[in-house]
């Protein structure tokens, strides 16, 4: 599916948006009450070093239309067998690689994924794997800082989701050791 979507041609009857993986990121460490200040110092701070990084990645060969939330809850498989995508506010023009990071995350840092299912998703793909990309790091680091503010954001209404929140910045802050456990919220 992600093959068949990154080879479409950008559509000439509308204009989709540059994707940022920033987008509300920053607000989201500043306003957040649930943490403390030396833990938004320092997520305020990779924030800014994550930015630079990837400011500073080399321009991509190609952009693409990309889903922008790829991963696997975001396709369904009906009976009929023909694959549908769902939640599609974040389509935009991007890097294909960013639609690539979540499963490789979930393969690399989580271990959520086997080795077999993601190799089997490297080929399904036509055997780009983007863990070999040298901006992977830079893009899994994005990527888990997202799903931190998605805990954060949540926190106000849950107590569950203030202690995912915790953990995670924890696991980011290098004080649980990979594979992470984290749970979805």
């Amino acid at each position: 599916m992600l093959s068949a979507l990154h080879a479409l041609p950008p559509p000439t009857e509308l204009q989709l948006p540059a994707y940022d993986p920033f987008t509300g990121l920053h607000e989201r460490l500043v306003t957040a009450a649930m943490i403390d200040e030396d833990d938004r110092t320092w997520l305020l701070s990779h924030h800014t070093e994550l930015r630079t990084q990837y400011d500073a990645l080399p321009e991509a060969f190609s952009l693409s239309v990309i889903h922008g939330d790829a991963w696997q809850g975001n396709l369904v498989v009906p009976s009929s067998g023909v694959p549908t995508v769902l939640d599609l506010d974040k389509v935009s023009i991007g890097r294909r690689e960013w639609d690539l990071i979540q499963l490789a995350v979930d393969y690399t840092d989580f271990s959520r994924v086997s080795g077999q299912d993601y190799r089997a998703f490297v080929e399904a793909y036509g055997g780009y794997d983007v863990t070999s990309w040298p901006g992977f790091r830079v893009l899994a680091d994005i990527q888990e800082l997202r799903w931190v503010g998605f805990a954060i954001a949540r926190s106000p209404d849950s107590p569950r989701a203030a202690a995912q929140a915790k953990h995670r910045i924890a696991c980011l802050r290098g004080q649980v050791a990979r594979p992470w456990r984290w749970d979805a919220l």
